[in-house]
């Protein structure tokens, strides 16, 4: 069995510098709802394609190639993240998003999911949708995809530890049957 991972294709968003809470919900959603732009990335050899729920996997999969069949599940879409506090102040992007993920890596309630989750849901994925011996291209988020080829390495895939997936560059791990 071979998995491609790869990361969405560049979002066409421009984040401010400084944000409220209630003001970088609103961000995030906006980035959920923008468009994503062609980063001529040539994946072949797939046999099936699996996509997060999230449109921007959607239309990356459309620049790659438009028309084929996929399968589509929220397990692949991006650990979700909120501001790290409610307190009506303004904070910087940069601020929100590292004290986010560090809530969400020591698996504080204050983020909309937590790592234990999160790797719960790779671990669901992996069960419910790689079980065949093919050669699937898996199109999702950052972080996420993270998470995935850890747990997908620690069942016996072999491929590179990802610290960080680059939008629109791919990694291949391959499992064989022992």
């Amino acid at each position: 069995m071979v998995v491609t991972l790869l990361r969405h294709y560049k979002v066409l968003y421009t984040w401010k510098g400084r944000y409220t809470p209630e003001a970088f919900r609103r961000a995030l959603r906006g980035y959920d709802e923008a468009d994503v732009i062609d980063q001529h990335e040539e994946v072949t050899g797939y046999q099936k394609v699996i996509i997060s729920s999230l449109k921007r996997t959607f239309q990356t999969l459309q620049f790659i190639r438009p028309g084929d069949d996929y399968q589509r599940t929220p397990l692949l879409d991006e650990v979700p993240m909120g501001p790290f506090t409610d307190k009506r102040r303004s904070y910087s992007i940069h601020l929100l998003n590292v004290l986010g993920r560090l809530q969400w890596l020591l698996n504080s309630g204050k983020q909309p999911e937590n790592r234990e989750e999160s790797t719960q849901r790779a671990r669901t994925f992996i069960e419910e949708y790689l079980k065949e011996d093919h050669h699937y291209l898996i199109i999702g988020h950052g972080l996420f995809l993270r998470v995935l080829s850890y747990e997908m390495m620690k069942r016996g895939f072999r491929g590179k530890r990802i610290l960080h997936f680059d939008n629109g560059r791919y990694f291949t791990y391959e499992w064989t049957r022992p």
